[in-house]
């Protein structure tokens, strides 16, 4: 039989090989003709779309010539105007322009101009005849950043630009001053064509885009110059208009209707820093000259030369995915996938023909190989379940076990010989035997279709372990009696601790919801309240049941409009939390903090708890507390209104009384001069000497306080102030009023601060003038002004500014007094002075945001510290 098996499989091997070859030729055949046609229809379409790709150029070009050259237009009609007239006036020019609508005719084009070419000396005359020519405010300036050709003999100043709005800033624009124009003004001068300059900057535009000016120049009526000097002679003027190269090109770029994307280069090799115009942006981030790797991705891109103002300028041209989409026919995919599936056909054909035999002769070898294979699956399912399997003859009592059976019970099969139904229920838990052999009685009558048991069994060390018994009777007696039974043994030990652990959970969750003191209720998606805890019943006086009928939506007030937002949330999230009034079974309504979550019940259904909490008593205290912030606001509100009241009334009257004190101690010491002549009498003139210090002391005051009363008054104009400059300003002015002192001064270069000019000068002034007066008895006076240096690793740290000197100094223990009005800490015959420049000084510092603060000791000088921090706070 075997030796029949191998000659029937040579010949089946043969004829599938032949069957096989033969179909292999077909279907090779058959590929080749499709891979041509294929091809061929694949070339046809890309040399069409090439085509109309250059068309496409072609078109682009034409439409970005016509719009950069649309401007020319405009520029010879007002070349007809000076043509027309041997002097243009202001009016005509802006009646030209006027007449001329620029969005629709110009696009992109700004304005146009007309500018001068005036000489140095000729400058002044040439400004008044333009103010006389109804612009009294021209005046000629140059662009910002720094003429490049300021000291040039002549200039190219804006004289007319129309219309004004938007073109202001260019108006008496010197655009000689910068190379670039000058170098495209002169060369449209020497040849007397139609120039566009470089690419460039405009002054009007606020976008800083990049732009054009298109050059015209003008001569003198009748003249007729042909060399360069002889046109520079005859220059009338030369006309521009101002260009935005992205608003000149838009039109164009509409026209291409989304099938291409183009760029446009100020030069006639493309690069990065040539780039003018970019219609998608995909050279953004690009550096040098532009390759064709730029292109990668696009199916055609093209470069062409555009003739505009007597330059060329690079336009490249590539494809768009709308382009490419019109481009992509399937006719190559269906006809490659057509003759695909008839070579596949032909060869399955060839090959179902020559194969019949073949086919028929192996029917026998799978059969065969099928059975091998099922009964090796039905080892594996065994096996793969983890189960084990038994056969027991019931009427002689034997049993067959397999391995996987003694391990569950930690044996092995020669331990558990002889293997009979006897050794098995040897094994079994006596409390469940019972229960076995009922189940066991009802599948022997029929009434059950399986056995189907749970039980322990005794392992080898002791313990008991779970396991699942279930089986079925496979063959009766003629009597129709049980013969023999096969079935499987699970291990159901980690189940059943599973299920004890869920049932002590399910115990505890419900203790949990039964004694909580918190309100909590589980319902369905449809609102059906299934469970409510006491707590919930108690505080909406309602049964169980009553709440079951009501379901969550009944419990809420009907004009809650947070409802739908609060469950939205929660569909969404999954959980929410949310503030709902609620409504008690007998109708009160009442403020409830509700937090609800999702969760799935034992069949997989959706399910919510809602946890609910009474805040009414907290939403009163809080409504409460509300009220009383508004009536604190409008006490503050006022009580500030009259404290400002008050505090300006005072600053009057203290300028009032300073303003007119001023003229009695005028006269009083007037007076006194005049009484000191007529008196000879010694006594007499020590009294008239008293009265006139005493006049200089309270005039001292007096202006003083008049000082205080005029500080508070100044608005701060915070700006830029270079302390040391002031500082070395007030030493200066008090070396010069005391030549003969010898000093040593210290100030630290670039203390430069945000705040008040002026108040920050007084600082100055007053702070440098005490340390001058108290060091004025020394030797040699020592003064240091500089900023102590900040903290390693502190980035927020105040800027503290220390003024050193080596005068007198004070008592620590009269520090508090040092920052008050009228306070002095040394006699006024020995240092003069009214006591309120610190005070003045403390006042302005903290307006500044800051703080000043003093050390010293008597003899051994001064230190006074301020910091500034944001003025006006």
């Amino acid at each position: 039989m075997s030796r029949h098996l191998a000659s029937s499989d040579l010949q089946s091997l043969r004829s599938q090989r032949f069957a096989v070859a033969m179909a292999g030729l077909a279907l090779v055949i058959g590929l080749v003709f499709t891979g041509l046609g294929v091809f061929w229809v694949h070339s046809t379409i890309q040399r069409q779309a090439r085509e109309r790709f250059e068309l496409l150029v072609e078109r682009v070009r034409a439409d970005v010539q016509e719009h950069l050259n649309a401007p020319l237009q405009g520029l010879h009609g007002a070349a007809g105007v000076y043509a027309a007239s041997s002097a243009v006036m202001r009016d005509e020019f802006r009646a030209y322009v006027q007449f001329s609508e620029l969005a629709r005719d110009f696009p992109g084009v700004r304005g146009f101009g007309f500018m001068v070419r005036v000489m140095r000396s000729e400058l002044d005359s040439f400004v008044a005849a333009v103010r006389a020519d109804g612009e009294p405010a021209f005046a000629v300036h140059a662009m910002s950043g720094g003429p490049a050709t300021d000291h040039a003999p002549d200039l190219y100043v804006v004289q007319f630009l129309e219309p004004q709005a938007g073109n202001q800033a260019s108006l008496g624009l010197d655009a000689g001053a910068d190379a670039l124009r000058r170098e495209a003004i002169e060369h449209a001068i020497a040849t007397g064509e139609p120039t566009l300059s470089k690419k460039t900057t405009l002054v009007q535009d606020r976008q800083q885009q990049a732009g054009w000016l298109y050059l015209l120049p003008v001569y003198r009526v009748g003249s007729a110059p042909a060399t360069p000097a002889q046109r520079k002679a005859a220059l009338l003027g030369v006309l521009f208009a101002p260009m935005v190269v992205s608003e000149a090109l838009q039109g164009a770029a509409l026209a291409t209707q989304g099938q291409a994307d183009f760029e446009l280069f100020d030069a006639e090799r493309a690069s990065a820093e040539a780039l003018v115009y970019d219609l998608d942006g995909h050279l953004a981030v690009a550096r040098g000259n532009i390759m064709t790797t730029h292109y990668t991705g696009r199916l055609f891109s093209a470069s062409r030369l555009v003739a505009v103002g007597g330059r060329n300028l690079s336009l490249r041209v590539s494809t768009t995915p709308a382009f490419e989409a019109g481009v992509v026919s399937p006719l190559p995919l269906l006809l490659g996938l057509g003759g695909v599936a008839l070579s596949l056909l032909l060869a399955f054909c060839i090959w179902l023909l020559g194969s019949s035999r073949a086919r028929a002769l192996s029917v026998a070898q799978h059969m065969t190989l099928s059975l091998a294979r099922e009964q090796q699956r039905l080892l594996s399912i065994v096996e793969g379940t983890n189960v084990g399997t038994w056969e027991w003859n019931i009427q002689t009592g034997e049993t067959r076990l397999d391995e996987r059976w003694a391990t569950i019970t930690g044996h092995t099969l020669n331990e558990l010989q002889p293997l009979d139904i006897q050794s098995w229920r040897s094994l079994m838990h006596p409390g469940d035997l019972v229960g076995a052999d009922l189940l066991l009685k009802r599948h022997f009558a029929g009434k059950t279709p399986y056995f189907d048991c749970e039980m322990r069994m005794r392992h080898k060390t002791g313990h008991w372990v779970w396991v699942l018994s279930r089986g079925r009777v496979c063959a009766w007696t003629r009597e129709r009696r049980a013969a023999l039974m096969a079935g499987t043994l699970m291990d159901i030990t980690e189940r059943q601790a599973a299920q004890l652990a869920l049932r002590n959970s399910e115990e505890h969750f419900r203790q949990l919801f039964e004694t909580s003191l918190e309100s909590i209720l589980q319902a369905r998606p449809d609102g059906q309240v299934t469970h409510a805890n006491p707590a919930a019943c108690e505080l909406f006086g309602m049964t169980v049941e009553a709440l079951r009928q009501r379901g969550p939506r009944g419990l809420v007030d009907p004009q809650d409009t947070r409802l739908k937002a609060f469950l939205d949330e929660r569909q969404r999230e999954g959980r929410a939390r949310s503030e709902l009034r609620m409504v008690r079974g007998d109708g009160t309504v009442f403020e409830c903090e509700v937090s609800s979550s999702i969760f799935l019940d034992p069949n997989n259904a959706p399910c919510a708890n809602i946890v609910l909490r009474d805040i009414t008593a907290r939403k009163r205290s809080e409504a409460r507390i509300v009220q009383l912030n508004a009536e604190l606001e409008q006490r503050v509100g006022r009580r500030t209104a009259e404290l400002e009241a008050s505090n300006r009334d005072l600053q009057e009257f203290a300028y009032s009384v300073a303003h007119d004190l001023r003229q009695p101690f005028i006269a009083i010491g007037g007076f006194s001069g005049l009484l000191e002549r007529w008196v000879t009498d010694e006594r007499g003139k020590h009294y008239i000497q008293r009265i006139k210090a005493g006049v200089r002391q309270a005039g001292e005051l007096t202006e003083a306080l008049l000082a205080l009363a005029n500080l508070s008054r100044v608005q701060l104009r915070v700006q830029p102030v270079d302390l040391s400059a002031i500082a070395r300003r007030v030493v200066d002015t008090l070396q010069q009023e005391d030549t003969a002192r010898a000093a040593d001064i210290s100030i630290q270069d670039g203390l430069v601060v945000q705040g008040d000019p002026m108040l920050l000068g007084l600082v100055m002034e007053e702070l440098l003038s005490n340390a001058w007066k108290f060091t004025s008895r020394q030797n040699r006076t020592d003064i240091r002004f500089a900023a102590l240096p900040a903290q390693a690793g502190d980035a927020r740290a105040e800027t503290v500014y220390v003024l050193r000197d080596n005068g007198e100094g004070f008592d620590m223990a009269h520090a508090d007094k040092l920052f008050r009005s009228f306070q002095r800490l040394h006699a006024a015959q020995d240092f003069p002075g009214a006591g309120v420049g610190l005070a003045n000084i403390q006042r302005i510092i903290a307006r500044h945001g800051g703080r000043i603060w003093a050390e010293s000791a008597q003899g051994e000088g001064a230190c006074f510290f301020f910091t500034l921090g944001h003025a006006g706070l």
